[in-house]
């Protein structure tokens, strides 16, 4: 992204992500909660016994495929927390120096 800096590790493999990763934990996270209520409605509301094999198949499946890139979405966020970490403690490190007057007179 553009103005965004990005402190990659040694070895890292960086890995695009095309939505933000908040809403991509997010989908994984409903599809989850989502297959599991569905799974047990199949089943508490006695759905015909051809069906119920298909269902939890479906539903132990999507949430699979659902969290397929959570592991790469959440090493982004890690990445861009260590990244505004390291600019914050940049930013301190800078506002801590002394204000020097330019060698030559000129004013700033």
């Amino acid at each position: 992204m553009r103005g965004e800096l990005l402190f990659d590790e040694p070895g890292a493999t960086t890995r695009s992500v095309s939505s933000p990763p908040t809403l991509s934990l997010l989908a994984a996270a409903l599809t989850t909660l989502t297959c599991g209520a569905l799974c047990a409605v199949a089943i508490v509301a006695h759905a015909p016994e051809v069906v119920v094999p298909l269902v939890v198949a479906i539903c132990i499946g999507c949430p699979v495929v659902a969290s397929w890139h959570v592991p790469g979405t959440l090493a982004v966020v890690r990445r861009r927390r260590r990244a505004a970490r390291a600019v914050a403690q940049m930013r301190k490190g800078l506002g801590q120096l002394p204000d020097a007057e330019h060698p030559l007179g000129a004013d700033g």
